[in-house]
């Protein structure tokens, strides 16, 4: 599966994206809001991860390459939230771009795509995306990408007192999706 917009391919992952995708993942800029940064192994298991997730559902989280020189710049898409709280089960987008990458709207983009694509084709009836309240970036794409905040959660894989521990959700329901859509000009390419 592969799909554009209009300045990105989105498509599942290939061999050669092992070693980008590492160097991303031990960036402390970009892993700033995650409990550490990852070694070769914990990425590489991310992405055997990903690709089960292709398998099983049929969607996961692509691999993001310019279009101009077919660089790799990060993912976005979708996994199924994997620990239980009060909005699971649910679909989650999520995003993470290389930092040479932050501030060109490639986050932004990529993500309404995703949401196109969710709620187009794959038929979601809403999506839910999630971060620590510390993270300005990205719940500022949230709100872009036109996510409403619904509150506030304790990632229950961290630790009460850790400081990523408090973690802000955001939702969009399909219904709510094409009102957002049509202020949207550029249409992506599912082919």
């Amino acid at each position: 599966m592969k799909f554009e917009s209009e300045r990105l391919i989105l498509r599942e992952w290939e061999e050669r994206d092992r070693i980008p995708f590492a160097e991303m993942c031990s960036d402390p800029l970009v892993m700033k809001y995650f409990p550490s940064i990852l070694t070769r192994e914990e990425s590489d298991r991310i992405i055997a991860k990903v690709e089960n997730h292709f398998q099983k559902f049929g969607y996961g989280l692509w691999v993001l390459e310019t279009k101009r020189n077919r660089e790799f710049i990060g993912f976005t898409g979708f996994m199924n939230v994997g620990f239980s709280s009060f909005f699971t089960p649910a679909v989650e987008i999520g995003w993470r771009l290389h930092s040479s990458f932050w501030n060109y709207g490639y986050a932004t983009e990529a993500a309404n795509a995703c949401l196109r694509y969710g709620f187009s084709t794959l038929k979601l009836p809403e999506i839910v995306s999630f971060t620590s309240v510390l993270n300005e970036k990205s719940r500022s794409v949230m709100e872009r990408i036109g996510l409403k905040e619904i509150g506030f959660f304790s990632h229950p894989n961290l630790p009460k007192d850790h400081i990523l521990c408090k973690h802000v959700l955001y939702k969009i329901s399909g219904s709510e999706w094409p009102d957002i859509e049509r202020k949207s000009t550029r249409r992506p390419d599912f082919g």
